[in-house]
């Protein structure tokens, strides 16, 4: 393995509860009866594709700027502040950069939030390249976001790990020539199946891939 592509959000960071709590606070706040575990269909959509069904579905007289506005606000101070990181993954995430691995970035999440988060958390200087989903307009269901990350590295599919949390991301990536990890969740327990089956390997947590290298 030369590179390493990481989602963030359930993957390095203990967040996907955070973003489940915020999407849902904000359909009681704007009086939309939904459930906590209905607010998991939006789960595998990129952020942008999220407020375009709910600005679709519920809320068609509030603007998508003002509602991207309205869940940047809420997720700001919880990034910069607050979210933890997930055990061993940043002892993880050393180990690869001092082995000589390029490190990546791929995630549906704000830049800023990324930044903020990883600054906190002092590894932002170890990677080399970081993807959005807005830059390449499709949510992970497609592998662009994946190879993006890879291209910025200079490297090849073939030569990279792609580390998720998201079914959809780990099947998108596989189908383009990446390895695949997938990472235990919380909110991802309802395609624990699945997940070990479509990746090349499953774990319950980093510690796990620590004992190896």
């Amino acid at each position: 393995m030369k590179g390493a592509i990481f989602d963030i959000d359930g993957t390095i960071l203990s967040s996907m509860d955070i973003w489940l709590d915020i999407t849902y606070e904000f359909f009681r706040d704007h009086n939309i009866p939904i459930s906590k575990n209905e607010t998991l269909s939006y789960q595998s959509l990129s952020f942008e594709e999220s407020l375009v069904s709910i600005h679709d579905a519920y809320l068609p007289d509030i603007s998508v700027d003002d509602m991207f506005s309205e869940f940047q606000r809420r997720a700001n101070e919880k990034y910069a502040n607050e979210l933890p990181a997930k055990p061993y993954v940043i002892d993880y995430i050393k180990k690869l950069h001092g082995d000589g691995v390029r490190l990546a970035v791929a995630t549906s999440g704000f830049p800023e939030l990324v930044e903020k988060s990883f600054k906190r958390l002092g590894i932002y200087d170890y990677f080399d390249a970081f993807a959005y989903s807005a830059e390449v307009g499709c949510s992970k269901s497609s592998p662009d976001i994946y190879l993006l990350a890879a291209k910025r590295l200079g490297l090849s599919p073939s030569q990279c790990t792609v580390y998720e949390d998201i079914l959809t991301g780990i099947m998108s990536a596989k189908s383009a020539g990446f390895a695949t990890v997938a990472i235990e969740d919380a909110t991802n327990v309802h395609d624990k199946d699945r997940l070990i089956q479509c990746s090349d390997r499953y774990i319950t947590g980093w510690d796990e891939l620590l004992s190896n290298i």
